[in-house]
């Protein structure tokens, strides 16, 4: 791992906890390099992988498949977050969910199975692992799951620019609207909308 990658990735991490210098030295070792070309999966449904992955560059997205073969994009993760099937990771059951590159994407890719045999050594990666799981998997997921149900389609739109400022230049305009739960041509009106706020405000 090339020393700038392992600075992003530990200020990443100790914004939940520090670390000391031989926790990371164990948990650092543990990570490789890893590159998926635009549609490559990380996770395939009905399947189980353990990995999890810290973006350096890039889009992935956690999606369902219906019956119709239409998918409903859960999330996104994108630079600087940690994506995985978490459930599937804890239950030690396949995933629910698919993963793949909505982007050419760079990322680290290390075993959970793995880092969960550090614990007990380094109580310190316990704790870091703990408490990012509770905020990007518990605390952010209900976030969003209360916006869908709360808010209006102007006002969700406004928080998915917000929490992934630079991926809507990056990704079909579709795949915002399954995010969003609504249909590509209200997300058009939504934009053109918003644009013209924008004109009237100058």
């Amino acid at each position: 791992m090339q020393e700038q990658n392992k600075v992003r990735i530990r200020q990443f991490v100790e914004q939940f906890q520090p670390l000391t210098d031989e926790a990371w030295e164990d948990l650092s070792a543990l990570f490789t390099y890893a590159e998926l070309k635009r549609g490559d999966y990380f996770v395939k449904e009905g399947e189980y992988n353990d990995k999890l992955a810290f973006i350096l560059e890039g889009a992935l997205r956690a999606f369902y498949l219906d019956t119709k073969g239409d998918f409903y994009n859960k999330t996104f993760f994108v630079e600087n977050t940690f994506a995985a099937s978490l459930a599937s990771i804890l239950q030690n059951i396949p995933s629910f969910l698919n993963f793949d590159a909505l982007i050419d994407t760079k990322m680290w890719v290390a075993s959970y199975q793995r880092m969960t045999q550090l614990f007990d050594k380094h109580h310190c990666i316990e704790r870091m692992v703990r408490k990012i799981i509770e905020y990007e998997w518990v605390i952010k997921k209900e976030q969003r799951e209360l916006r869908l149900v709360l808010t209006e389609a102007a006002e969700r739109y406004a928080y998915f620019q917000e929490e992934y400022p630079n991926l809507e230049t990056q990704i079909p305009q579709y795949h915002i609207a399954s995010h969003l739960g609504i249909t590509p041509i209200q997300l058009s009106r939504i934009r053109a909308q918003r644009r013209g706020k924008g004109t009237t405000k100058k």
